[in-house]
């Protein structure tokens, strides 16, 4: 039965390779008879390699003065003078040349499909400077965040999706559509809409890199006159909503702590990381407390109309 060998595993920058690189490239994938030989021929680089492979082989067909020794050592030699290269010379100089020619292949679909998104990209830029003519600033501003929004997808979509990546404007946006619109409405775009947003291990990374990350019970007046004093604003407007929910009790690593128990008050204010213990009889005893029923948050938005950060406390 005919087995496939895998390609060889070389450098991202293998297409470039010349000179003292490429003959140790060689070296390493064929031998050192092809490095020889590669010499001979005045084959110094990946490029020249690709043009001329076809003729390599068929040099040992005739008794060449300047491959007598190479060819004493990389081919079989008959009585009646035919001569045959090593099968298995032959193999893994193939699978070399199988292997640049793939790698060449994906770089050749990836600067065609670079060069598609740059005409979309520019088709886009075009429509848009197009309808820009009679509108103000606010909405050219706001054009800019579709430019960026459309060209981080044409970014990621040739890549593998362990390779995304996201630029700043657009995890804020992540950010925001997470907050405001909840778990499900953002699976619901990143699914849809592949390479737009970032996955939700990344996205509650750059959260809690912000420090947006909101724990139960905490409210975050320094944080708020943080963000206040950094966007110079002196009104702003608080707001507070709640909503039923499933009664369940779930355990923070982070803290320690376990959620979804009615938090006991202390003159009025909520006592944080109260439900703490390392003891199993202790967290059979939670029981006796009343299991939350309504999730309420408290939040504050600066009036300014410019700054469209919004603070969670």
């Amino acid at each position: 039965m005919l087995r496939t060998f895998p390609r060889l595993v070389l450098p991202n920058n293998v297409l470039s390779f010349e000179g003292d690189n490429f003959l140790q490239l060689v070296k390493q994938a064929c031998g050192e008879v092809f490095k020889e030989l590669m010499e001979v021929l005045s084959i110094n680089s990946v490029y020249k390699l690709l043009l001329v492979e076809k003729d390599i082989l068929s040099v040992f067909q005739k008794n060449y003065k300047e491959l007598v020794n190479i060819s004493q050592r990389a081919c079989l030699h008959s009585d009646d003078g035919e001569i045959m290269l090593k099968p298995g010379l032959r193999l893994d100089f193939n699978r070399f040349i199988e292997t640049l020619h793939a790698i060449n292949n994906q770089n050749q679909q990836q600067e065609r499909t670079s060069s598609s998104n740059d005409d979309i990209l520019s088709l886009l830029k075009r429509l848009i400077k197009s309808n820009q003519i009679n509108e103000g600033s606010d909405a050219q501003n706001s054009y800019s965040f579709l430019i960026a929004f459309f060209e981080n997808i044409l970014n990621n979509i040739p890549k593998n999706k362990n390779n995304y990546r996201y630029s700043e404007s657009v995890l804020h946006f992540a950010q925001a559509l997470y907050i405001l619109g909840g778990r499900n409405t953002y699976e619901f775009i990143r699914l849809n809409l592949i390479g737009s947003i970032p996955a939700l291990s990344t996205l509650q990374d750059s959260l809690a890199k912000a420090g947006a990350s909101i724990e139960e019970g905490t409210f975050r007046y320094d944080a708020l006159n943080q963000h206040r004093t950094s966007f110079n604003y002196q009104v702003a407007v608080c707001s507070e909503d709640a909503t039923a929910v499933i009664k369940k009790i779930t355990y923070n690593a982070s803290t320690n702590t376990f959620h979804g128990l009615s938090t006991p008050l202390r003159h009025g204010i909520p006592i944080s990381r109260h439900f703490q213990t390392d003891s199993f009889d202790e967290l059979q005893g939670c029981g006796i407390w009343n299991q939350q029923q309504i999730l309420s948050r408290r939040c504050s938005s600066s009036m300014d109309m410019e700054i469209r950060e919004v603070s969670r406390v």
